[in-house]
């Protein structure tokens, strides 16, 4: 049986200025965050592993909603092209398989740039849908051609204006180069005046499509009268609300279901809007033709996978006893990567756990299947803001994974070994004969702390140019993977709800593939970022 998660809203949402005509029923599905998945794949869904998505798949439940109702439009609301197939394939891919699926309109995320504006540019000559942006400044004009602010679209007789937004962090979070392409972040003046246009042009309805978030979406609202729904995406939450008259959506992410607003167009007015999202697994269907030209593209894509991305002039550790108790050049090299994406952070930790692959790789060439053994959880990156005295205590903890014999602290009061940081930006000296960081612990939480642990006995923070000691009251931007951001592998700190959080979306294995792509040949090495006094028994 097919599963459907739906909401109601019994609210009928109105707007002037429009000629009343018949009634229709309309359906807008949406798919947000679709990131290459382009067959379907496995993901736990309530609890049970499915194999769920794509695009064939995406097809098959659209055209069951097309045929139950008078009009309906098919929109994605950005970052589908992501990682090695967008690296390798330019985008042609989900282009093509996108356009045959029936998508409509589609707004641009951040992670269409991470390759270039002319990669992006590229992949748009593969699509068959109108593509909307009204925040993003271009002045490259063969991208400004294809990208217009709105598009008007008949549907069952209905006018309906949609308008594009793109995240106002475009540029911090993206790769953009090539040049030609800004953002204009005052997203409110923006929608006010598009809205204005739209409302001119005699549009019956007014959709948002962004990729800015459910928070911004909600700004959006409160702040833009005349926004009737808007469809998200950036974030990759379910969202299901109503601010003012506007009606709020986003699916997730991955292409895991079919977000489907079904209403009914009466009178100028949106009658009984219902939500639902529809699972995308077997039960739907498929169509073929999208079967088989995603299948040839993904054969390909399996055997590419093992082309070369650059090289490296000396060995790469990535041994587990080593990145989960000292420095390693495999761990400055991925926390370098981080900082040299994310230029306003000023220090990087990696949990030795997210290093993979246990073993030494040989000087020479890297390739995608490398990258991809050394970072297999494809963890976001999040910007975490902290003071200097929550930092020493994240460090603390980090220390307490290093296991000394009679140090006085069960391992089930301290850090796994995974985690042990790899460190960027930071010089630190641990002394392993103090006591270590001691806590009882209740999942991810601190119930109690026994010790604080006095193991870290210097630290330095390299800003502006110069080796500082570290400041307690000073407040660090750092990045982190998702996973200790949550709390994980011990580090608490960073779950306090307090502690300021971005959520970038971008991914560390296709980080590291970029750092490499434009730094070949590399030679990271063991350079004095983790220090001992003395120096712990192996």
């Amino acid at each position: 049986m097919r599963r459907w998660l739906s909401v109601v809203l019994l609210a009928t949402l109105s707007f002037g200025g429009c000629k009343r005509r018949s009634s229709v029923r309309i359906a807008i599905m949406t798919t947000a965050d679709l990131q290459s998945y382009i067959i379907p794949h496995n993901a736990v869904i309530d609890g049970e592993t499915l194999k769920v998505g794509g695009l064939e798949r995406i097809a098959s439940a659209a055209e069951q909603v097309r045929e139950e109702v008078d009009g309906a439009l098919l929109l994605s609301s950005g970052d589908d092209l992501l990682g090695p197939l967008f690296s390798l394939f330019h985008g042609e891919p989900e282009m093509r398989g996108m356009t045959l699926a029936g998508y409509d309109i589609v707004t641009p995320g951040n992670h269409e740039f991470d390759n270039g504006v002319e990669v992006y540019k590229t992949s748009l000559g593969f699509a068959g849908f109108d593509v909307v942006s009204a925040n993003l400044i271009i002045d490259d004009k063969e991208l400004a051609d294809r990208i217009r602010p709105y598009v008007i679209k008949e549907v069952a007789g209905v006018r309906i204006g949609i308008f594009g937004m793109m995240t106002p962090e475009l540029l911090r979070i993206s790769n953009p180069s090539g040049g030609g392409v800004d953002v204009n972040q005052d997203i409110v003046s923006v929608a006010k005046s598009i809205v204005d246009e739209l409302k001119d042009r005699g549009c019956d309805i007014i959709i948002g499509l962004t990729h800015i978030g459910a928070k911004l979406d909600r700004k959006l609202a409160q702040e833009v009268k005349g926004i009737d729904i808007i469809v998200g995406g950036h974030d990759h939450k379910y969202v299901y609300d109503k601010v003012g008259n506007t009606i709020i959506v986003q699916d997730g992410a991955k292409g895991e279901y079919l977000g489907v607003l079904r209403f009914i167009f009466q009178n100028s007015e949106i009658v009984n809007p219902e939500w639902q999202r529809v699972l995308l697994d077997s039960t739907v269907g498929y169509d073929p033709e999208i079967q088989r030209l995603m299948g040839d593209y993904m054969k390909k894509y399996n055997d590419r996978l093992g082309e070369v991305i650059g090289e490296s002039e000396v060995d790469l550790d990535a041994r587990k006893d080593i990145v989960r108790s000292r420095e390693s050049n495999i761990g400055n090299l991925i926390a370098d990567s981080w900082l040299d994406w994310f230029k306003d952070a000023e220090i990087a930790l990696v949990n030795g756990g997210s290093i993979r692959g246990d073993r030494i790789y040989p000087a020479g060439p890297i390739t995608y299947l490398t990258v991809n053994e050394i970072l297999p959880f494809r963890n976001e990156v999040v910007e975490v803001k902290v003071n200097g005295s929550d930092l020493k205590q994240v460090l603390e903890v980090s220390a307490s994974a290093l296991r000394i014999g009679n140090d006085g602290c069960p391992d089930s009061c301290r850090a796994p070994t995974g985690g042990f940081l790899q460190i960027g930006g930071l010089k630190i000296t641990i002394d392993t004969t103090q006591p270590p960081f001691c806590a009882v612990y209740s999942g991810k939480e601190i119930k109690e702390i026994i010790n604080p642990g006095s193991r870290i006995v210097d630290v330095k923070v390299y800003k502006d140019g110069i080796w500082t000691p570290l400041d307690s009251s000073t407040i660090y931007t750092i990045v982190i993977n998702g996973w200790l951001a949550e709390g994980g592998d011990g580090h608490y700190i960073f779950s306090d709800d307090n502690i300021e959080k971005e959520f970038t979306t971008v991914i560390t294995t296709d980080i590291l593939v970029n750092y490499i792509q434009q730094n070949t040949p590399i030679s990271p090495r063991v350079e004095g970022r983790i220090n001992f006094n003395p120096y712990p028994e192996k």
